[in-house]
This record gives C-alpha cells, structure tokens and sequence, in this order.
C-alpha cells in the first residue's frame, strides 16, 4: 500500500507530455551533483515552505505513469490541513481519502478497505498544517536549473520507503510533477492538469461512504 499512498506529493501545473520526458529532465539535472547551491540550502527551503503552505485548496486532474508501464488517470481534491481525496478513473475503483486522521484505501469492486494512521505516512508531511521541509523530512538533494527546481526528500525514519523528487517552476516555486523511486524498483511518475485553487471544497468529498451514512443518520 505505501507504494500507492507515496505517489502523493502536490499540486499544481505540469506540462510533460509523457513519463518519457519526465525522466529526461530528471536525469539532465545532473544527480551527481544533489545540491547545486549548498550555501543557500537554508533559505531556498523556506521558498519552497512559504509556496506550499500558500495553497489552501487544491482541485484537478492527475495522470500516473507505473514502472509497468501502466497509466492511470483521475481527480485530486486537497484541503490543507489534513484532507484529501483521489479518484481514480473507470475501469480502476480505487479511491483514497484522508480524513485528517487516517489515510484511507478503498477498492470498490473487491470490497476492501485498507487504514492506517495519517501521521505514519509520508502524506502527512504534505497534509501539515505548517509544513517545514527542513526539519520534517530528509532532503536528500535539491538542484536548481534556470525554469526548474528538482528537490529529492525521504522520510527521515525510513529511506527504503522511497525518495521522491518534486519538480518545482523556479519562478514561482509552484509543484509541476514528481517521481517516486521506491527501493530498488524503476521510478512511478504523476503529472497534475486543469489545476483549481477554489476558496473552500465540499467537506463531504474527504468522508468515507461510512461516515456520510452516520452523519445522515444522526441528522435525521
């Protein structure tokens, strides 16, 4: 499951045209060099703290690229603090919600659903109400090019887990895209479309059908 639930960093606008491209660019960042300006480490993360948590409310679409080859598509909702939501499209029935205390993974037609706490997952760095990259994770490279940033982190308590890399417009430092590497296996790519930052989402999107039913039933 931590493979799934690892592939969500952020939001916004990526403009690759396929996973192909993506590892172009990843690899032209030189991961030789994992820090290209050391000296102002300190101050470039703060930037990129102060871009994430500026966005509130996030909506749009996301496309996800498996080292098998396989695409999957879907819709993104994310309500700092602590909620989220992704559909995926038919004919995959996976859906996954953050209430804010768990993480959850519902397959519709296998009838299973999978929880597990918020705070043990890598998500939660992202979910934060204040997120602060230099002392939540473990940033394992940050390379700045002239339109983009490349910043790699891993959960400091376990780095097999996976080590992503967010790629970031350097103008604004707004999340184009990003890869996961989890272990040994080849990198999942996501790209984020049609991208809407509207001032407040529907509360009952980050509900399992559990919950809606309960508080259905405690309103009637």
């Amino acid at each position: 499951m931590y493979k799934l639930l690892f592939f969500i960093a952020y939001f916004t606008l990526i403009s690759f045209p396929s996973s192909g491209e993506i590892t172009r660019k990843i690899e032209e960042a030189n991961p030789e060099a994992p820090f290209t300006d050391v000296k102002n480490l300190t101050s470039d993360l703060e930037l990129i703290n102060n871009a994430m948590n500026s966005t509130i409310h996030i909506e749009g679409r996301f496309v996800q690229y498996a080292p098998d080859g396989s695409i999957m598509a879907g819709n993104l909702f994310i309500n700092r603090p602590g909620k989220l939501r992704i559909e995926y499209d038919s004919p995959n029935s996976l859906l996954i919600i953050s209430d804010g205390v768990s993480l959850i993974q519902k397959d519709e037609n296998l009838g299973t659903t999978d929880r597990i706490p918020l705070s043990s997952t890598p998500i939660y760095y992202f979910l934060k109400k204040n997120i602060n990259l230099d002392k939540d994770v473990k940033v394992t490279g940050l390379i700045k090019k002239e339109k983009e940033w490349y910043i790699s982190i891993a959960d400091p308590s376990d780095e097999a887990i996976g080590v992503l890399t967010i790629i970031l417009d350097a103008s604004k430092l707004r999340i184009k895209g990003w890869s996961i590497v989890n272990g040994s296996e080849s990198p999942t790519y996501v790209k984020l479309t049609d991208i809407r930052y509207p001032k407040i989402l529907n509360p009952r999107l980050f509900l399992t059908r559990e919950k809606r039913k309960r508080k259905t039933r405690k309103n009637n």
